[in-house]
């Protein structure tokens, strides 16, 4: 999603194998690899050994950097988390995770965010604890782990502990001899329970269940607490759920194509995004032979490939990212500046010269890098060029996990459709209609989290609120 590597990530991805006879780790590894997607900055894994004691392997960097054979193999034993972070909450290098505490034997995981931490401040002042240093994940395992050093078991203190979580928030818990998953009661990011021969698996995808042949059996439920110890599995509910509000936004662009949510295999729904896309905004042209539809890596495949064979067009990936990018430098001039451009995206000219261009993304937020492309497109020859967004405008600030720029920074709450078009250069842009995006999906408006199209937040967010403007249009969301 190229708007989104300027503005907007999703938090972390997290995991869990408990097994009755392997070394767990190498399995958590594979699923942290299947879920790099999720979060880049760090990884870490937790095990508990075989005699009791806890073992971290933490670092910043993707999996593949952050872990040797040798590391793996320290983390013996058949109980281990894992955790891949997206900071946004906290520096980006500090708060490693899972969060640890050694000398109980405790670790946690958790992917969401609190955007309101008041409640646990209080809670840990209580302990002589000073919060300042500590992010939302960080405050939520030491709240745990006071519970714990009361004597209570890991599921009686992520009990008593959740009434000062205020958020979204699915994480995966360790300690004496047990893994507890759970979900908060709206269930805003995804959490997945599988199995195997030998072995129960938790995963924020099911991509991260499939990549060690685990069976995806079902989603944790929203105010759900899976228990997973050698014995077995057992359910406990924690919190009362009236309503399922799981973010839009795993659908649009975070969950990987190959996973599964709410039954739906996204490579499909991203699919029928396309299809809507069609109905809603059809080329305005009499020459649709000279039509080509061009994805902008990678997301938005899956749409512009529906889009196309809905309406009997041409398409290419015309559209080449680099994902090793490395650092840019400031440019004071054109031809430096399209060389910067050209570093990140490149285009292959004769796909596109004297064509009626037609770019698909997953979103715009800033605004930065659709004009660029338009212009690549326009300087190699391009007849015209428009642009369609498979998702409605992103026009709020996300608080539940996703690291959204300030509302000032979101294009679209501040500018109109058309004075969109104009900053980014192009002849015509459309956006998914809100209704077509949910009937899209083929689930029912009500389970999904809307905040960052609509601006209903499903779980309160406090002094924040005050921050929310009025977008100047409400354009393809009413």
């Amino acid at each position: 999603m190229s708007e989104f590597y300027e503005g907007i990530h999703e938090k972390c991805a997290v995991s869990a194998v408990v097994t009755t006879e392997e070394q767990a780790a190498p399995l958590v590894y594979e699923q942290l690899f299947s879920m790099q997607h999720r979060g880049s900055y760090a990884s870490g894994m937790a095990s508990i050994l075989p005699d009791g004691n806890l073992r971290t392997h933490r670092d910043l960097g993707t999996v593949p950097d952050v872990y040797s054979e040798k590391s793996i193999r320290a983390l013996e034993g058949n109980m281990t988390i894992g955790f891949n972070r997206y900071p946004t909450s906290g520096a980006p290098d500090k708060h490693p995770g899972p969060f640890k505490d050694n000398a109980i034997g405790f670790a946690m995981a958790h992917n969401g965010n609190l955007p309101l931490t008041d409640r646990l401040d209080k809670f840990l002042e209580r302990y002589n604890i000073s919060t300042g240093q500590y992010n939302d994940s960080e405050k939520m395992g030491l709240t745990v782990a006071q519970f714990l050093r009361q004597g209570q078991e890991l599921p009686d203190a992520i009990d008593m502990a959740f009434h000062y979580f205020r958020g979204s928030y699915s994480c995966v818990a360790m300690h004496d001899g047990m893994v507890v998953a759970f979900r908060d009661p709206k269930g805003i990011r995804p959490l997945a329970l599988g199995s195997f021969d030998g072995g129960i698996a938790v995963a924020s995808e099911t991509c991260g269940l499939d990549i060690i042949d685990a069976n995806y059996d079902r989603e944790v439920e929203p105010g759900e607490m899976v228990i997973i110890t050698k014995d077995g599995v057992e359910s406990k509910r924690f919190a009362d759920s009236d309503e399922e509000k799981l973010d839009m936004f795993e659908f649009v662009y975070f969950a990987r194509q190959d996973s599964v949510l709410y039954g739906q295999r996204l490579n499909e729904v991203r699919r029928r995004f396309g299809q809507q896309l069609a109905k809603e905004h059809p080329p305005a042209t009499d020459d649709q032979a000279n039509v080509l539809v061009v994805p902008i890596p990678d997301t938005s495949i899956p749409a512009a490939e529906a889009y196309a064979q809905a309406l009997g067009l041409e398409e290419r990936s015309a559209i080449i990212k680099n994902r090793f990018i490395g650092r840019t430098f400031m440019a004071d001039n054109d031809r430096l500046r399209n060389r910067q451009l050209r570093r990140k995206h490149s285009i292959i000219d004769e796909d596109v010269r004297g064509r009626d261009i037609v770019f698909i993304d997953d979103s715009i937020v800033r605004g930065n890098t659709m004009p660029r492309l338009v212009r690549l497109a326009t300087e190699v020859g391009a007849k015209s060029v428009s642009v369609l967004i498979a998702s409605s405008p992103v026009r709020f600030p996300d608080f539940y996990g996703i690291d959204t720029p300030e509302q000032s920074e979101l294009m679209a709450a501040n500018l109109t459709v058309e004075q969109m078009r104009q900053k980014i250069g192009c002849k015509y842009l459309g956006f998914l209609s809100l209704d077509g995006m949910v009937s899209a999906t083929g689930i029912d408006y009500e389970k999904f989290n809307l905040s960052c199209f609509n601006g209903e937040y499903p779980i309160g967010i406090g002094a924040l609120k005050a921050q929310i403007k009025k977008p100047i249009s409400m354009e393809f969301a009413e």
